[in-house]
């Protein structure tokens, strides 16, 4: 069907206001949108009009068409990759003198996203969003290329809604970073493991991952995928990682990277909650995009892997089965018995060998219940927290006790069995080490906009 074809009524809107909720305070003043209007030129462009009272807010938009389900008429979404081309004042913090004479705009072109549709005068909505600055959208997509301006970041409310897919634009393997939100505030749950997970701590120590209930206090967004060693390149100018090969080493993810380099530079102890030092991996992002990433707390990592799944469950809800080969974890992640290793004997790859061995490119299997991907396996993790045996008593803060000499990781690697990627599992290193193939990191940083 030609795209000529395709109508829509001016004038018929739709009309949502989003403040605070979703465990965070709402803003003093809550951002309201109103006299949402629709029209098509004869070019076949759309224009969204809308008002806004208390701006600044991020502003989203959705297009909905009516449908008929067992003969009730209903307004349904016309999906998010056919609406993500919008241009004006969405995807984006919205101020007060992008207004014209009090009037936003937004501009879609659905020849370009959505061809081959038509829809009848009077059935089609469009439907804007004001977001509160302290409950932005579950997506933000970060610039991170040459031309990266500080706070220009888009956010979007589903992943359906990211231009090109998440799998499907390299760019945010590369040249940004696709940060997800953790609803975490107030929420009591789980960490740690009992004995009925029976793949725990082989070396027989239980310590390490005694249950405890604790409380996170505040959101935050933390990284879809692993830093990968093209976002690494981008920022900090290196090439460091062990495996090289050229076909698919950009969207590998790094490694051979200390925790020093990430954050603290020439290993000055800046110490959390202290900024990480200006000339870090770290520091370097917050300066190009005026947000303040860092590390996760290995609380909030436990919690962000588990995705809701408590224990013996991997984080997509599936059952922990083995301790070394493990069928449910090969869905969800890179380790020793899934690729890592190599043969029969389990040798280590080849630097120069191709992602179906070592490390996987970022992405490639499963993303846990809260889309996040090879939080099993691929590469250790970094954490904020320096070592202790138990932290049962801690509630959850960051361990500033640096006299064991290790920082904390997470999640396992390409080279280990299916014990030792388990959400609750424990391990370490010395923050200067930068001579391991197996760790690596993701980022998290504050939910909201200051």
């Amino acid at each position: 069907m030609n795209i000529k074809t395709v109508i829509f009524s001016t004038a018929i809107a739709g009309i949502m206001m989003t403040a605070g909720g979703g465990g965070q305070e709402a803003s003093a003043l809550v951002p309201e949108v109103k006299s949402v209007t629709m029209s098509q030129a004869a070019d076949r462009r759309v224009t969204v009009k809308y008002m806004m009272d208390n701006a600044p807010a991020v502003v989203t938009l959705d297009i909905q068409t009516n449908c008929i389900v067992n003969g009730e008429t209903r307004w349904t979404s016309i999906g998010g990759q056919a609406i993500c081309n919008a241009k004006g004042a969405v995807w984006r913090k919205v101020m007060e003198d992008d207004a014209i004479d009090g009037v936003y705009t937004i501009t879609w072109r659905p020849d370009l996203s959505w061809p081959n549709h038509k829809i009848a005068a009077g059935g089609a909505r469009a439907v804007v969003t004001a977001w509160a600055l302290d409950n932005t959208p579950d997506y933000m997509v970060v610039d991170i290329s040459a031309a990266a301006k500080i706070d220009s970041q888009n956010y979007y409310p589903s992943a359906d809604f990211l231009p090109g897919g998440l799998l499907g634009n390299a760019d945010y393997r590369t040249s940004t970073i696709v940060m997800r939100k953790i609803m975490a505030k107030d929420v009591t749950w789980t960490m740690g493991s009992t004995a009925l997970e029976e793949q725990r701590e082989k070396s027989g120590t239980t310590a390490y991952e005694t249950v405890h209930r604790l409380t996170l206090t505040n959101n935050f967004y933390i990284g879809v995928f692993e830093v990968t060693q093209a976002q690494w390149s981008n920022i900090y100018k290196t090439k460091p990682s062990h495996f090289n090969n050229p076909s698919d080493r950009a969207m590998r993810p790094v490694e051979k990277v200390s925790f020093n380099s990430i954050r603290n530079a020439a290993n000055t102890l800046n110490e959390w909650p202290a900024a990480p030092a200006a000339e870090s991996f770290l520091g370097l992002l917050r300066g190009m995009t005026g947000i303040d990433f860092d590390l996760p707390s290995e609380a909030q990592w436990e919690f962000a892997a588990r995705a809701g799944n408590g224990d013996t469950k991997w984080g997509d809800g599936s059952g922990i089965q083995n301790t070394d080969a493990d069928t449910n974890l090969d869905n969800l992640g890179r380790y020793k018995y899934n690729g890592g290793m190599v043969g029969t004997d389990w040798t280590e790859p080849s630097a120069t060998c191709e992602a179906r061995n070592g490390t996987s490119i970022a992405g490639s299997y499963d993303q846990n219940d809260w889309g996040l991907y090879d939080m099993h396996g691929n590469v250790w993790e970094w954490c904020l927290d320096w070592w202790k045996t138990d932290i049962s008593t801690s509630g959850g803060e960051v361990n500033l006790d640096s006299s064991s000499g290790y920082r904390i990781i997470r999640g396992g690697c390409y080279n280990v069995a299916a014990a030792s990627c388990r959400s609750a599992c424990r391990y370490i290193s010395r923050p200067e080490t930068a001579t391991s193939s197996t760790i690596g990191f993701r980022v998290t940083c504050t939910a909201g906009l200051r």
